[in-house]
């Protein structure tokens, strides 16, 4: 839980001084998925969309590739928690 805590603040900071950064989007959006936060991972993952409309699972699985599979799988977890298909 304090990873999470981190990870979000981290990309709330990120957002805060680049509002358009869409990576920040996504690492909030999953962080917030894993942490169970519904209204949370709902604000987060609305504004991911807003900022990567066409954004999915599949996109993110085939773009952002990750040196360890787990890595991959635990963050598209964290997508799919948020409620991103």
């Amino acid at each position: 839980k304090p990873l999470l805590d981190e990870a979000i603040n981290l990309a709330r900071e990120s957002l805060r001084q680049r509002a358009d950064f869409v990576g920040a989007h996504r690492v909030l959006t999953a962080a917030a998925g894993m942490t169970g936060d519904r209204a949370l991972s709902a604000i987060a993952l609305q504004g991911l969309r807003q900022a990567q409309p066409n954004i999915s699972l599949q996109w993110v699985a085939r773009e952002l590739p990750m040196r360890r599979a787990e890595d991959r799988e635990h963050y598209l977890d964290g997508l799919r928690r948020a409620g991103l298909e």
